[in-house]
């Protein structure tokens, strides 16, 4: 069977949301040292993904404290 070389579109805001994800994941692995591919690192992806769709976020260094705010206990406000 041929693969298609289609490119598969993905929506500009799909695509600058994933940019935003990897970016913020990526900062929080420095912080962190942990491996940006590591499961951990995945995992820390979905939890940014979430903070963007649940409390409508989308500036980086607010994603960040976020991310490092709930790693001491402390939850995002709506």
């Amino acid at each position: 069977m041929a693969h298609s070389t289609k490119k598969i579109q993905i929506a500009p805001t799909m695509e600058s949301e994933a940019e935003l994800v990897e970016q913020v994941v990526y900062d929080w692995c420095e912080v962190h040292q942990v491996d940006p591919k590591s499961h951990t690192a995945v995992m820390e992806g979905l939890r940014v993904l979430y903070l963007m769709r649940e409390f409508d976020m989308k500036n980086r260094r607010q994603l960040l404290k976020a991310l490092l705010d709930s790693d001491e206990g402390i939850t995002p406000e709506a």
